[in-house]
């Protein structure tokens, strides 16, 4: 039962990591501006729609990509996958908030956890 639930989370995981990490590539927003493909104007909303279709595309190229996924997600052990899920999402949590840093002390207990549960498996 664990290995079929870490198995769906473990998916979703690295789909929402893409999204995450293409969408932070793409776009940037405030509360009154937003900054498009590493730009370093400001823009308007009409502006930003493009790359608000590029993200409908991005999502839909993750999709092509289930069976190499899935594939991919079969062989690696459950532990396995839970600690890459833990070390991914502090990873990514301190990625996509401006100023947060990968190596403060609450930060590396996290990754000391994930650590440990893929040496377990």
């Amino acid at each position: 039962m664990i290995a079929h639930f870490t198995t769906e989370l473990f998916t979703a995981f690295i789909y929402g990591a893409a999204g995450l990490v293409g969408g932070g590539m793409l776009f940037e927003s405030g509360k009154r501006y937003v900054k498009t493909a590493g730009s370093t104007q400001f823009k308007g909303k009409v502006e930003a729609l493009p790359f608000f279709g590029g993200m409908v595309c991005f999502g839909w190229g993750l999709q092509q990509l289930d069976p190499v996924v899935t594939d991919f997600v079969s062989t690696v052990a459950p532990l396995t996958r839970l600690g890459i899920m833990i070390l991914g999402a502090m990873a990514l949590f301190n990625y996509s908030v401006d100023y947060f840093t990968y190596t403060d002390p609450k930060s590396i207990a996290v990754y000391a956890v994930g650590t440990g549960l893929i040496l377990i498996a």
